[in-house]
């Protein structure tokens, strides 16, 4: 087939269906500060898909709660509003590209019980540098999401770069670059850009696996969050093997490898609950 042209991309990208109008919203109201709750909440509870995976999460063991959570609005009272802002989003994405229709080849639910992992130590880690929660797991969900869009839209493409993964035993990345003339954090890049993300998420698809190209702080998160969610063996993106740690997105994130144990115990522990939003 031969390399792609980012403009090709941009084509195919525009081809890609909307996100839903609530889900839009939770998106844009990450660079609010202020948002109506409450008229949120109303618009999210019509969706009965986005509210069924939410709860299936909220009401899961590692939130311990005492009383079943039966609605968006109860869910928002005892788990908080950016906790459910973020399980909103993340529905709404994977609704989407929905696992049960993966093609042959590329195991859709690996990829996104990868993305939920690397969400949920961007999460932890954004927690204890006093960063934004959401706006981090939300990031890290995401990261990979250009694969998606090679898989759906450049199949043939895709599965010559993943041939030669395999048969170069070279990272996937690699083989994206060298097949098809770019790679994924590009292609989610375009996608991201189509769906109006924030900016620093636009910016942290793209560059994850290049953190210095213009280094941000929630770029060196996803950077790190994705490599030690390699390190726990959670899900698979297509890739096997291990990337690459940039010391420098670690030195500026102030991390300490003292600390890591117990942020890996942590990490572990929420993606016990957070896994169930791709549970069919």
């Amino acid at each position: 087939m031969g390399a792609l042209t980012i403009e090709q991309v941009i084509r195919v990208v525009q081809q890609v269906p909307s996100l839903s109008a609530a889900v839009h919203e939770i998106l844009a109201s990450f660079d609010k500060e202020d948002v109506e709750i409450a008229e949120l909440v109303q618009k999210l509870s019509h969706d009965q898909g986005l509210t069924a995976r939410v709860l299936r999460v909220a009401n899961s063991p590692f939130y311990g709660l005492s009383s079943k959570v039966g609605s968006v609005g109860e869910a928002v009272v005892v788990l908080g509003f950016h906790n459910v802002r973020s399980l909103v989003a993340a529905a709404g994405i994977i609704n989407q590209f929905p696992v049960a229709e993966g093609k042959d080849g590329f195991d859709r639910l690996a990829f996104w019980q990868h993305g939920i992992g690397t969400g949920t130590c961007a999460q932890v880690l954004a927690k204890k540098l006093g960063r934004d929660q959401a706006l981090a797991f939300t990031a890290g969900l995401l990261h990979d999401i250009g694969r998606l869009v090679l898989d759906v839209y450049f199949r043939e493409d895709f599965t010559m770069a993943v041939a030669r993964c395999t048969a170069e035993d070279v990272s996937l990345l690699d083989a994206e670059r060298a097949e098809l003339g770019l790679d994924h954090g590009m292609v989610g890049y375009e996608l991201a850009h189509r769906w109006k993300f924030p900016p620093s998420i636009q910016q942290a698809i793209r560059d994850h696996h290049q953190p210095e190209r213009e280094p941000a702080a929630l770029t060196d998160l996803v950077h790190v969050a994705n490599t030690l969610c390699h390190a726990l063996d959670i899900g698979n993106s297509g890739n096997e093997i291990m990337p690459s740690l940039s010391s420098a997105a670690w030195t500026r994130l102030g991390l300490d490898w003292e600390t890591m144990p117990a942020l890996m115990a942590e990490i572990e522990l929420q993606y016990a609950g957070m896994h169930l939003l791709v549970s069919e």
